[in-house]
């Protein structure tokens, strides 16, 4: 970069941060977003449990005095609720949850006859459904019990019910598994999403916000020329989309080590215990993708004819980056198929997923690096075209 693109870039770096609501929007909102968010979907769902716990109101029907009936009783704070019409008030959710218990259930199980229960829940409530989930896990146990019991009358080992027993050797241990799992899903699609969205709106404030202002035209007659205008335009708007695109990641690894139990997850924090080598590459692919997209963004804006327009032009731009992405969410990342890393953005994405699972596949490597150098330099050459062109500067 040249001493005149190197003076632009700075200038356009002091105009973009001299209102500090840019540091607020690009850097604390998007540190703080997935904290916040992981949080609050954490305290949703142990709010859930503990109100199914408070408010366990089960309705029985049939089964007096019977052994089965005793069991649904005797589960921690079940709150048993007299009922003359068991569906309404599941539906209504004056209960969570209805049991229909034949009167014989205790003289049929002794006899070694089946017989059935009814669970009366409303699938469309998650307390309805989690209060179902507990329930029919104490019948599953009481089954197993009085399987257990056939057995030993006949004086039969219950070993019997589970003839080969599973031992489990991991590769990584359970939380570090469940952190890059969730890393290789997650991480990809925020990543696209704050490249694409972070350089934006610098990008249409230097080319069609300066339009619409017409400082663009007094920065056109000084000494800077055209190319040294569009670097340091360029490295300002990278500059941005990497503190934002940056700091969104960073929270998210703080959401997923401190909150990632709110995923379902069990016991406390997910571990994340990534190589250096990782980090490294993952950074590497945030600066490329943050450099492609502002580059794209750059020229659509300095096309566009008002602040408005290229905001027009550039809204669609998320969706379609999306789409490879989302074809991709599900890959795993140890047999990705080559052609994906001939496909933009989802090569970035699968090689993503490669580098969290620990693959270092130098051929895709390769590829998608060139393959993104491409990407930027074709941007950059579209933007100088735009830059160029008279009738696209003074398109008003």
């Amino acid at each position: 970069m040249s001493s005149i693109a190197f003076t632009v870039f700075k200038k356009e770096l002091r105009d973009i941060f001299r209102d500090k609501k840019t540091l607020l929007v690009s850097v604390l909102i998007p540190l703080i977003l997935f904290p916040i968010m992981f949080y609050a979907m954490g305290k949703t769902g142990s709010d859930n449990v503990k109100k199914v716990e408070n408010n366990f109101k089960v309705a029985i029907k049939g089964g007096e005095h019977t052994q089965f009936r005793r069991v649904i009783e005797n589960y921690p704070k079940v709150q048993i609720t007299p009922s003359s019409n068991i569906e309404e008030d599941v539906k209504s959710g004056n209960i969570l949850i209805g049991l229909e218990i034949p009167d014989n259930v205790d003289t049929l199980l002794e006899e070694e006859k089946g017989t059935s229960v009814k669970i009366i829940f409303d699938n469309t409530s998650q307390q309805s459904s989690m209060a179902q989930g507990m329930i029919e896990k104490t019948i599953e146990d009481y089954n197993k019990q009085v399987v257990s019991h056939r057995l030993q009358k006949r004086n039969i080992d219950i070993s019997i019910l589970n003839p080969v027993s599973v031992e489990y050797q991991t590769s990584t241990t359970d939380k570090d598994s469940m952190g890059k799992i969730m890393l290789s899903m997650l991480l990809p699609l925020f990543l696209v999403i704050y490249s694409i969205t972070g350089p934006m709106g610098a990008a249409v404030d230097l080319g069609a916000g300066e339009k619409e202002r017409g400082t663009l035209e007094p920065l056109l007659t000084t000494q800077a020329g055209r190319m040294s205008l569009l670097w340091g335009k360029f490295f300002a708007i990278a500059v941005v989309g990497l503190m934002t695109t940056g700091a969104s990641m960073l929270g998210l690894l703080i959401s997923l080590t401190k909150f990632g139990e709110s995923l379902g997850t069990e016991g406390a924090a997910i571990s994340l215990n990534l190589g250096a080598s990782t980090f490294a590459l993952v950074f590497l692919m945030i600066i490329l993708l943050n450099m492609t997209f502002g580059a794209l963004e750059l020229s659509i804006s300095i096309y566009a004819r008002s602040f408005k327009e290229a905001q027009t032009y550039l809204a669609p731009l998320n969706i379609i980056a999306l789409v490879p992405v989302y074809t991709t969410y599900m890959l795993d990342a140890r047999n990705i198929d080559t052609f994906y890393f001939h496909i933009p953005v989802a090569n970035t994405v699968c090689l993503m997923k490669e580098f969290l699972a620990g693959v270092f596949n130098t051929s895709h490597i390769l590829m998608t690096f060139g393959w993104v150098l491409v990407y930027i330099m074709a941007a950059i050459f579209f933007a100088r075209y735009m830059f160029s062109k008279e009738e696209v500067i003074f398109r008003t």
